[in-house]
């Protein structure tokens, strides 16, 4: 049976946090594992995670392809491998609220799936300019069938830091589509970790979405332009 959502992350490094990601996702009452997978890629980090033990419906699948800043890759290779009906991407970064995803699931059928949902995050600070965020922009749930027919990260982004997270929404509106927030309650907490050893220059990539902005918001053709692998977790699995 087709989940009714695909909980969609990616990371790079970091293992240990991951591995408490998903003890904590094990925490998920029984009775709505059913209607949820979890769909994990390592952005090919150099130290990889064991995952312990769980009995969630997760998949991991992992980039062989050393690509700095492949945000937009990672997510269009968890968007192509997701079964679910929609699907919540978020950053490994980002702590859901377990106690929210009841009522997620109770009102997916009533949502619009030509709209991008952005969620709530407590206390997220704009580290550029010091101002509260009420959302992270890597942070929606959409539609799967219509994201990959209307959205998707453009990989020209990928190799180089930032605006890929802003321009999807360019294209998504283009293509006819909506954006919306899901209501005032919030959905996530930000943690307090994140890479700190690659360069975040953002003027290659600024320059790259004006452009693309300026010729129509037309995604390049062509994903996942790199090599990746299904890893096989039978050894973290409970019976």
């Amino acid at each position: 049976m087709m989940p009714k959502l695909s909980i969609i992350s990616h990371f790079y490094n970091h293992p240990e946090r991951v591995e408490s990601q998903v003890v904590y996702w094990a925490q998920i009452p029984d009775q709505f594992k059913p209607q949820i997978e979890f769909v994990l890629v390592d952005d090919c980090s150099e130290d990889v995670p064991t995952l312990p033990a769980n009995n969630l419906d997760l998949r991991l699948f992992r980039v062989i392809s050393d690509i700095p800043w492949n945000q937009g890759g990672a997510r269009n290779l968890g968007a192509v491998q997701a079964c679910g009906e929609w699907g919540l991407f978020f950053d490994i970064d980002q702590k859901l609220d377990l106690a929210t995803l009841p009522m997620l699931l109770a009102n997916l059928d009533r949502l619009d799936p030509k709209t991008m949902y952005y969620l709530r995050i407590k206390e997220l600070v704009n580290v550029l300019n010091g101002e509260n965020l009420s959302n992270h922009p890597n942070t929606f749930l959409v539609n799967m069938r219509t994201f990959r027919t209307h959205g998707m990260y453009d990989e020209d982004f990928c190799g180089h830091y930032g605006y890929e997270d802003l321009y999807i929404p360019r294209v998504w509106e283009h293509a006819g589509c909506k954006r919306a927030f899901l209501g005032d309650v919030v959905f996530f907490e930000q943690l307090d970790f994140g890479t700190t050893t690659l360069q975040r220059d953002l003027d290659r990539n600024l320059a790259l979405a004006m452009t693309k902005i300026a010729d129509g918001c037309r995604n390049s053709p062509g994903i996942l332009r790199f090599r990746w692998e299904a890893v096989s977790l039978k050894s973290s699995v409970e019976a």
